[in-house]
């Protein structure tokens, strides 16, 4: 029979978390003869229908036609892909970061980091008791929305490690020299990002530290190609100090990265000289792109787009007793099979309110999706 390898013969370092050492599921499952836990976790996050879903949200420029703009699906990719490699050289476990680098964006809303605010002042509106933000929502994802294909129930049952990581990776905070957080914390009782504090292990630390070294460098290669900006915008010490183009960028922050923490032992973070140019680059695109006149032209569009959604759908739960009768008084389309489908799966209660569901339903939609439901529900169609 075949059996999984030895954790310990690899990952050297004394900080390396162990799959056998992990503080476990929720839900006990049979062991598998030939895959830690960890690797295990990679599967059912690849394999589930959130992560196919990121091929088509948003990482900063909505609906792109150009097949060569970075989505929300190659961003985790290349988060996981640079994590492992950081794991590698610290002897650290390459499977866990990477569950959590491939993880770590499920709970992202369609339109990305726009997309979530729009949904979080819908929350606050209709008085959820939550705290719509992507880290929060992601571990809400993969505990109770996510499917795997036929299973009966909804979660994916991940490993507290990588549950962990996944809500404190926290994508809008770049302090340095992060350091696990040694308190135990209970995970579903987190209702915002502040509180998540630092991942619980030196892995989880890695990932929040790439994922910024390799979104800002991605975005300013995106940023040329849609003319948002020119080459020669770039500060030139940005570019003297880490490089020309997203590949010397990435190339020059990674291996500062490894010898900081080499020189550093038990801290995951960058040289000060080149942490300052990452935040000199992340301030730069904020301002450059992010924030510029020509995405927020269309950021009006994809909130009056969320705002609709989320408006007309709640009303027809209402009316119909969440699609149980009345279906007649609603418009002849598919997003309704659909929404009936997803509350029968997830088996809302009944003291859960009606903007939960569709909170919970409009953040799991592709940028793609959000323009179908619309144009199914909204545009007249011909009778004849």
């Amino acid at each position: 029979m075949l059996t999984p390898f030895d954790e310990k013969s690899i990952y050297k370092n004394p900080k390396a978390a162990l799959s056998e050492n992990s503080k476990g599921r929720q839900k006990q499952i049979k062991q598998d003869c030939y895959r830690n836990e960890f690797q295990r976790d990679i599967h059912r996050i690849i394999y589930s229908q959130p992560f196919r879903r990121l091929r088509h949200k948003t990482q900063v420029f909505f609906l792109p036609k150009n097949d060569h703009i970075c989505t929300r699906m190659e961003h985790v990719l290349h988060v996981a892909s640079a994590s492992r490699t950081i794991a590698r050289h610290l002897q650290v476990n390459e499977d866990l970061v990477e569950a959590i680098g491939l993880g770590h964006d499920l709970g992202h809303a369609p339109f990305g980091h726009h997309g979530e605010e729009v949904l979080s002042d819908l929350s606050k509106k209709h008085r959820l008791n939550i705290n719509f933000q992507h880290e929060v929502h992601g571990l809400r994802v993969v505990d109770k929305l996510a499917e795997l294909d036929r299973e009966t129930e909804v979660g994916l049952n991940l490993t507290y490690e990588v549950r962990d990581g996944i809500i404190s990776h926290c994508g809008e905070e770049c302090s340095n020299g992060l350091v696990p957080e040694k308190n135990n914390k209970a995970l579903e009782k987190i209702n915002n990002r502040k509180d998540a504090l630092m991942p619980c292990t030196i892995e989880g630390c890695v990932v929040r530290m790439v994922d910024k070294i390799v979104y800002a460098g991605r975005d300013i290669e995106d940023a040329l190609v849609a003319e948002l900006i020119k080459e020669g915008s770039i500060p030139k010490d940005i570019i003297k100090g880490l490089g020309e183009n997203n590949g010397e960028i990435i190339g020059t922050l990674l291996e500062d990265l490894v010898n900081y923490c080499k020189a550093n032992p038990g801290k995951i973070g960058l040289s000060n000289e080149k942490h300052e140019l990452l935040k000199k680059l992340i301030d730069f695109n904020y301002k450059e792109i992010y924030r510029s006149e020509k995405v927020a032209k269309y950021k009006k569009q994809a909130t009056r787009a969320l705002e609709e959604l989320f408006t007309r759908l709640l009303e027809d739960l209402e009316k119909t007793d969440r699609l149980r009768k009345d279906r007649n008084l609603l418009p002849d389309a598919e997003v309704y099979d659909v929404l009936d489908k997803f509350i029968k799966k997830i088996n809302y209660s009944e003291k859960e309110p009606n903007a939960l569901i569709v909170l919970d339903f409009i953040s799991g939609m592709t940028d793609n999706y959000v323009v179908s439901c619309l144009d199914q529900i909204f545009v007249p169609k011909n009778i004849v």
